[in-house]
């Protein structure tokens, strides 16, 4: 199959009104697609896309690119807590874990599980390859010359992704996570045991980094389920064929440390929900009609 041949501006207008797509402005359209890439604003036609590959008869450019601008503006919230919830369990793990095997115990992989030292060792190179690759840092500079380049863990993870630090996490003792686990439980107000948390970590990781690159959330179906507690699986409904980024919204509530962060974010998300009230369409992000209930109970 050779690779299709470059359009322009009012050649991608012309297949979007042969498709069915309504256009009210030229203009409009056009510095539309010239903001956004016709190839990335056509993922968000998905849920108005007919079997013979023709759009719905509602279907029109205002309202995609209102779907659009709801989900780029989702993914900066959902980016904000998602930091915020790092810095968490980074501190969490951190501290735990040097308060038992000392500041540089992370690098010895005897304190780790035996079935995950090729792992471990995976992810020590790659913190020394953060180390080089941030030389000009003013904390990694300060270590290399006064410390002898020695990071003590909560330094370290300062360098961890997510992604990393729910793979020390992944690779740790039954009792330490179990230890880390509890301490975290108390905080956030929600019990979990540690194979849930770690499930937990290893699904924030993929929606991180899905809004990292502002990858398309609305009308996506996540792959993986997380291993939520069973009082939130009875208060929520659980479609493993249909796994929306209203069911990852869960995580995040599971592992915010500040209650009233969580309750401010549901509030801004009820607002850009309203903003967007005409253009988007609550199924298609598996929202139900009483969300605002399901995100603020607290499942007694």
């Amino acid at each position: 199959m050779d690779v299709k041949e470059h359009n322009t501006y009012e050649e991608q207008i012309n297949k979007l009104i042969e498709r069915g797509c309504e256009i009210k402005s030229q203009d409009y359209a056009v510095n539309v697609l010239k903001r956004v890439n016709y190839y990335r604003l056509s993922a968000y036609f998905l849920p108005f896309k007919q079997s013979d590959g023709s759009y719905m008869s509602d279907t029109n450019l205002e309202r995609i690119s209102g779907i659009y601008e709801f989900d780029k503006r989702l993914t900066v919230m959902l980016c904000g807590l998602i930091e915020e919830i790092e810095v968490f369990i980074k501190t969490q793990i951190a501290y735990y874990h040097s308060l038992t095997y000392g500041a540089l115990g992370y690098l010895d992989s005897n304190n780790f599980l035996p079935t995950k030292a090729d792992k471990h060792k995976d992810l020590i190179d790659l913190f020394n390859r953060e180390v080089q690759n941030n030389s000009d840092t003013l904390f990694v500079k300060h270590h290399n010359k006064n410390y002898n380049g020695q990071f003590p863990l909560w330094v370290a993870v300062e360098l961890f992704t997510l992604g990393n630090i729910s793979q020390f996490y992944s690779q740790m003792t039954a009792a330490d996570k179990k230890l880390i686990c509890k301490n975290i439980t108390e905080l956030t107000g929600y019990e979990y045991q540690y194979k849930q948390l770690e499930s937990l970590l290893f699904c924030l990781t993929h929606l991180r980094n899905k809004c990292a690159h502002f990858t398309r959330l609305y009308y996506h179906k996540f792959g993986t389920i997380p291993k939520f507690p069973k009082y939130v699986s009875k208060e929520i409904k659980i479609n493993p064929n249909n796994m929306r980024i209203y069911q990852y919204l869960f995580i995040l509530k599971l592992l915010t440390p500040v209650p009233d962060r969580w309750n401010n974010f549901v509030t801004e998300l009820e607002a850009l929900i309203d903003t967007y009230s005409q253009q988007i369409n609550l199924k298609h992000i598996g929202f139900p009609t009483n969300w605002k209930d399901e995100l603020l109970s607290s499942f007694t």
